[in-house]
């Protein structure tokens, strides 16, 4: 073996326990600053597209998006999933195993991306007009559509580059380069006049460019793989066997999130379908810190399962579900107290009524925070089926209550059915999870972090009822550096837990390497 080889590097999961902490330290870290950029760049893209091309127009722009990942989703056919779980188990023992993965999941996934968006240029005069009630969306819908094998073939060439526990190739393709490439798109078109046909032109460009990297990323870390001969039909059949399950329960899981946005575009007018958006995308925040931690710690279940060293998942379960809720609690709290604040500092005047949804939608993604990865825990060890029972189910239940409420209580009605669908779901899995595999995420540790709530909350609480600041945006900036602040100290006052300690230790090294780096470029 060449220890040169990426493919071929000390793979973590081997490491002794007491290790285990600094890896998913390590991977969460790169993940974190990766995903957290990426959103940064979205979000930008976002908030300059919802000011430049207002409400209503920036409303049909984001039921474009929002049916681009809805349906881009379900065309992933669970092979993010399967690609890894089967590539960590063919990885270092069959090359032509792991050959036959790649080449199934890239080939079926860039597959099934040209149906859908065949499909959707057929469909899109009749989902405009007839459905939608927006003429304007066929235009949008067309360009959408060359989106499709783009968007869905860098998912799942993302997610296979993760079988190498090299969480930076997977990070700067779909989280970095993508949203940056859009971003730098849209200021340089900004410039010469913005209109809603090259917003959509832009971002389909932008997936390409990072689809293609992503496939790079795929040769550069598995070359013997890819050299060596296809395995057999067996492998291709378990896969699909996986895959299918698990993906429609991912794609239950996105729909029973996300399915509100089109409801809300269907019901009511595509300005409010603009606020709606504006609100669901700061919500969001929450997912992308459990993502973080889920991109390190999905290839670290299904190594340590397929090893049966399920005391090991448990403790790294426990550790992520509570590094996750240490980070977005003091951020929730701020939005907690300064929903309307929050969304005229970051979308303007206009985007102030999506105030309540913004509250219930953050709420519910502190609960998705706080029943950690389940899905993951359930499909990385062979319980798929149950997971694609229960987000079925949730599914059904968001899109009934959406069709209810949405009528009478507009974008909130749509806020509060996807509240109550998801935490059943991530309840449920929460169940399911202490159940079948005897894990449960939480301990005494976890009291520290209630009085760190209770206590910035308290102090968020008076700052506001006794200071005046002068606007939203100082209002926003000081409430969350309080919030943060008062969070941090009170857990430093009562005492890090071990691998607290660890994770800063972990973050400290790199940092200083880095500085290192820089001196020596100097």
């Amino acid at each position: 073996m060449n220890s040169d080889n990426p493919q071929f590097e000390a793979s973590p999961a081997y490491a002794p326990p007491e290790k285990d902490v600094a890896i998913l330290a390590t991977g969460a870290g790169i993940a974190l600053v990766g995903r957290v950029g990426g959103r940064g760049l979205y979000a930008i893209t976002e908030i300059m597209l919802a000011r430049i091309l207002g409400p209503t127009v920036f409303g049909l722009y984001a039921i474009g998006l929002n049916l681009l990942r809805i349906v881009g989703t379900i065309g992933m056919l669970g092979l993010q999933n399967g690609v890894i779980r089967f590539g960590a188990r063919f990885g270092r023992s069959s090359p032509s195993g792991l050959k036959t993965t790649l080449h199934y999941a890239l080939g079926l996934s860039v597959t099934s991306g040209v149906f859908l968006g065949m499909t959707l240029f057929l469909l899109a005069p009749w989902l405009a007009i007839q459905v939608f009630s927006k003429p304007e969306l066929v235009l949008v819908f067309r360009r959408f559509a060359l989106a499709f094998p783009l968007a869905i073939g860098l998912w799942v060439a993302a997610s296979a580059t993760r079988i190498s526990k090299r969480i930076k190739y997977s990070v700067f393709a779909e989280d970095v380069v993508q949203p940056a490439a859009n971003l730098l798109l849209v200021i340089v078109f900004a410039l010469f006049g913005l209109t809603l046909s090259r917003a959509v032109s832009i971002n389909v460009f932008s997936y390409g460019i990072a689809a293609g990297l992503a496939i790079y990323f795929i040769k550069i870390l598995f070359p013997e793989a890819l050299a060596s001969p296809a395995g057999s039909d067996i492998v291709v059949k378990e896969i699909l066997f996986y895959s299918l399950p698990a993906g429609l329960a991912g794609t239950f899981t996105f729909l029973t999130s996300w399915i509100g946005r089109l409801f809300v575009g269907y019901y009511r007018p595509a300005e409010e379908a603009g606020i709606y958006q504006a609100a669901s995308q700061i919500s969001l925040i929450f997912v992308i810190i459990l993502s973080a931690l889920n991109a390190i710690f999905a290839p670290m279940i299904a190594d340590l399962f397929h090893r049966k060293e399920i005391g090991r998942i448990e403790v790294l379960y426990k550790i992520s579900t509570k590094w996750g809720l240490y980070i977005v609690i003091p951020l929730f709290l701020v939005i907690c107290f300064l929903p309307q604040e929050f969304m005229v500092t970051i979308f303007g005047e206009d985007y102030a009524s999506g105030a309540i949804p913004l509250v219930i939608l953050a709420t519910t993604q502190v609960v998705n925070v706080g029943t950690g990865a389940v899905g993951f825990l359930l499909t990385m060890t062979g319980h798929q089926n149950r997971w694609f029972v229960t987000s079925g189910l949730a599914m059904s239940l968001t899109l009934i209550l959406n069709a209810l409420l949405i009528p009478v209580l507009g974008m909130t009605g749509s806020a509060l059915a996807t509240a109550i669908a998801v935490s059943g779901l991530y309840f449920g899995g929460l169940v399911q999870v202490e159940i079948i595999l005897g894990l449960r995420p939480y301990d005494r540790r976890y009291i520290k972090g209630l009085y760190a709530t209770g206590l910035a909350a308290g102090v968020l609480f008076l700052i506001n009822r006794l200071v005046h600041l002068p606007s939203p945006v100082t209002a926003v900036v000081v409430s969350s550096i309080i919030s943060a602040g008062t969070f941090g100290l009170v857990l430093l006052l009562l005492g890090l837990d071990a691998e607290d300690r660890e994770f800063i230790r972990v973050v400290s090294t790199r940092i200083n390497n880095l500085r290192i780096l820089n001196s020596k470029g100097e």
